[in-house]
């Protein structure tokens, strides 16, 4: 229960992350470099063509099920440390 709690946690950070507009995080931001910026083509080419939603939706997934395997391979620890309590109190 203690992983499904952080898990939350961290889901509606990201949640509050998302819900900015990435814009506001562009106006504010301070150039720490004296060199010009540069355009990213290749970025500016996947926003404007709104593939950029399939990559973001892509690497959601990926998070997601890491997450799952991580909160399953917890609950099977929980069970197994719970088991062998068990064991070892009965003896």
């Amino acid at each position: 229960m203690k992983m499904f709690r952080i898990l939350a946690i961290c889901c509606f950070m990201l949640g509050m992350l998302l819900a900015f507009e990435p814009t506001m995080a562009q106006d504010q931001m301070v150039e720490f470099s004296s060199a010009p910026q540069q355009n990213i083509e290749m970025a500016d080419t996947l926003r404007q063509d709104g593939k950029i939603y399939v990559v973001v939706a892509v690497l959601l997934t990926v998070l997601a099920g890491v997450l799952f395997y991580l909160i399953a391979l917890d609950r099977k620890v929980g069970r197994l440390e719970k088991q062998l309590k068990d064991e070892y109190v009965n003896r």
